[in-house]
């Protein structure tokens, strides 16, 4: 029998059809827990499921619904561990990128969180915690990213906001770097192999991330009981 902190845990991730998401949904099984994966897309889930193996069971849900959102924890009698990792940009410069997208991207990194956050609150335990995803954009000025830019520091100061609002629930937000997903598949080849090599090059250990460099921190915050309020960066030393 799994004798790790998550053994038995009930842990619902949010956008764990793929990339880093997926990976947390494979750790957590590893570790013991009973994950349920969420996404808009059921095809994905259905690969992402027999990719993971094990305790995982899949629901479809898009966050920018909030019916779609009350439907996905409707089913689910009560949870550990809220995971959600929202994989969406806006990329662009400040004059071309169209206000769709800048909808799009503030819709599910601000708006569906915050509903994914409400409506798993009622089914979380009162010992359990809530990770919220991010990214260095937030962080770190780089051009033709305003728009992820302003969606990333603002999940930043909500899940700090949340920690205080929530007690003694924990809420805690992981800031990724430039990780090797299928989130950057947006990009023309060219420009996402231009984008890796010159992070690997400026990042102090040398490569960009990895899903599973991100997966085992956000399995740590879920782990540590003390661990509350914090961003957590995980980026290789890339905002130094």
């Amino acid at each position: 029998m799994p004798s790790h902190a998550l053994a038995h845990a009930r842990v619902v991730v949010i956008g764990g059809s793929s990339g880093i998401g997926q990976e947390v949904a494979r750790q957590a099984v590893e570790a013991g827990a009973l994950v349920t994966i969420a996404s808009r897309s059921r095809d994905r889930l259905d690969q992402a499921v027999k990719a993971i193996g094990g305790n995982v069971e899949a629901a479809v849900v898009d966050v920018t619904d909030e019916a779609s959102v009350s439907a996905l924890f409707d089913g689910i009698d009560a949870l550990d561990h809220l995971v959600v990792c929202p994989g969406d940009m806006a990329v662009g410069p400040v004059a071309e990128v169209t206000a769709e997208d800048i909808r799009r991207c503030l819709d599910t990194k601000i708006v569906g969180q915050l509903l994914s956050v409400r409506h798993a609150v009622p089914k979380l335990s009162p010992t359990g915690s809530i990770v919220l995803m991010s990214g260095a954009a937030g962080f770190r000025a780089y051009p033709g990213l305003s728009v992820t830019a302003a969606a990333n520091a603002g999940i930043g100061a909500m899940g700090q906001s949340l920690a205080l609002e929530l007690a003694p629930l924990r809420v805690n937000v992981v800031i990724a770097g430039v990780i090797d997903t299928p989130l950057w598949s947006s990009l023309p080849e060219e420009a996402r192999t231009a984008l890796f090599e010159e992070t690997a090059r400026t990042t102090p250990v040398g490569r960009v991330g990895r899903p599973e460099d991100v997966a085992s921190a956000v399995l740590q915050a879920l782990e540590n009981t003390f661990v509350n309020g914090s961003l957590i960066h995980v980026n290789g030393g890339g905002l130094l």
